[in-house]
């Protein structure tokens, strides 16, 4: 009887790591190509992932910018003038100079 609750959080522990990994943005799916991003106020931005170096390069109508992983997923550059949150759904935003400029936006 011991042996049904381990078959039980084996199958839990196999079950949220797969979650975890269809928690990619659809430019961390796609690495190495620009993604572009709808958000709202019909606005769009421009991503490439690179998986080696964890970074993500961005295209803006502000400028581009090189950005690097952080610590809590964060993405953002050496000035901290650009921050960028990968995420699925609608939920990717992108910050310049502390305010959220691109919100809500989908990759297209």
């Amino acid at each position: 009887m011991k042996t049904l609750p381990i078959l039980l959080s084996v199958t839990a522990i196999a079950m949220l790591a797969g979650c975890a990994t269809s928690g990619q943005s659809v430019a961390e799916k796609t690495p190495g190509k620009f993604v572009t991003y709808t958000c709202e106020g019909n606005k769009s931005f421009q991503v490439r992932f690179d998986a080696e170096n964890g970074t993500a390069r961005i295209r803006t109508h502000e400028g581009s910018a090189e950005l690097t992983r952080g610590d809590r997923g964060l993405y953002r550059d050496d000035t901290g003038e650009w921050i960028l949150t990968l995420a699925g759904g609608s939920s990717t935003e992108l910050l310049h100079k502390g305010k959220a400029t691109y919100k809500q936006c989908t990759a297209k």
